[in-house]
């Protein structure tokens, strides 16, 4: 690794830090896009978060032939910072974390083009950072109906039920169905999602992602390959329908592998069955963790000109293996 790849990564991380937009577009790979809003809107909150208002960039250092990582400490703890650099050490990628945990994912939903602000806007208010739009064409689900199933939903837990309701409503979700301890919503585009009461730590969002469920016929060998893939080795609930998986040290979200009479897995790349949602997964070795994919019942499946390489779940629910930032 040249020097000069861990120097262009740290001009970054201390350009964003200073808001010098200029400065960051001087060793960004990425043409055309303006970092201001990302800055401010995801950049600052995220360090914030993790290291604090004083911060201070303590190492950088390779990872692999394409990732470096930034550590900043600050008052409040560190933040790792993973930024991904092409053949000309240019800037294509960031990602800032708690800490270096392998197999963090983030929850991709789909969403026309045209919709992509709009179902972005909704989701950093509902639990901001936890999930994003992806690009493309979609055939929405429809609740309770087998031929557009839902797939995979979302869990959240919110403060306070009724006024979580008025503000998803505000924003453009509907009410589907309520049930004793939570109501039942599609968002803007039609994925349904949950809303359970409980939350009590406070937050600057609405809510916090606590359960991804995965739709599948079998629980058993999802249970055992998401588990491996995302370092879930905790079992939380454990019956013939429904299997809860989570990591050791209790970061949210978990993972519900639910059983679903006729279930119908989605068919990559097939627009009339598309998955409705999909895992990117940050990884910082990526052939030590598709081979681990592979063995544990996964497939590939063909590219279709992303950056990241596609996969599908023993239930076909496709994923991507990204390094972190990517």
């Amino acid at each position: 690794m040249s020097p000069d790849r861990v120097a262009a990564a740290r001009r970054w991380v201390e350009a964003l830090e200073r808001m010098d937009v200029p400065a960051a577009n001087a060793v960004s790979g990425l043409d055309g896009w303006d970092p201001g809003p990302w800055i401010a809107g995801t950049w600052r909150p995220r360090l914030e978060e993790f290291a604090g208002s004083d911060r201070t960039l303590t190492d950088a250092r390779q990872v692999n032939d394409h990732l470096i990582r930034v550590v900043l400490n600050g008052d409040r703890g560190q933040a790792f910072v993973s930024v991904v650099l092409d053949e000309g050490a240019k800037v294509v990628g960031t990602s800032v974390d708690p800490d270096e945990q392998d197999a963090r994912f983030w929850v991709v939903v789909g969403c026309p083009d045209e919709r992509e602000d709009e179902l972005r806007a909704f989701y950093t208010k509902l639990c901001h950072g936890q999930v994003a739009p992806g690009e493309g064409a979609m055939r929405p689900p429809r609740w309770r109906d087998g031929d557009r199933p839902t797939q995979i939903h979302l869990d959240v837990l919110v403060a306070d039920l009724d006024a979580a309701e008025h503000a998803v409503l505000e924003n453009g979700a509907t009410k589907l169905e309520e049930f004793p301890g939570r109501r039942v919503y599609a968002d803007p585009v039609g994925h349904p999602f949950c809303l359970y009461p409980g939350l009590t730590e406070p937050t600057d969002r609405l809510g916090t992602l606590i359960r991804v469920v995965i739709d599948c016929a079998d629980p058993s060998p999802l249970a055992r390959f998401w588990g491996g893939v995302l370092d879930m080795p905790r079992t939380v609930e454990n019956s013939p329908d429904r299997i809860v998986i989570a990591r050791d040290d209790g970061r949210l979200p978990m993972i519900a592998l639910q059983r679903v009479p006729g279930y119908r897995p989605p068919r990559w790349p097939d627009p009339a069955a598309p998955p409705q949602m999909h895992f990117d997964v940050g990884v910082d070795d990526r052939a030590a963790k598709e081979r681990l994919a592979l063995e544990l019942g996964g497939t590939m499946l063909p590219p279709q000109g992303g950056s990241c390489p596609v996969y599908a779940d023993p239930a076909g629910h496709p994923f991507c293996l990204c390094y972190k930032g990517e």
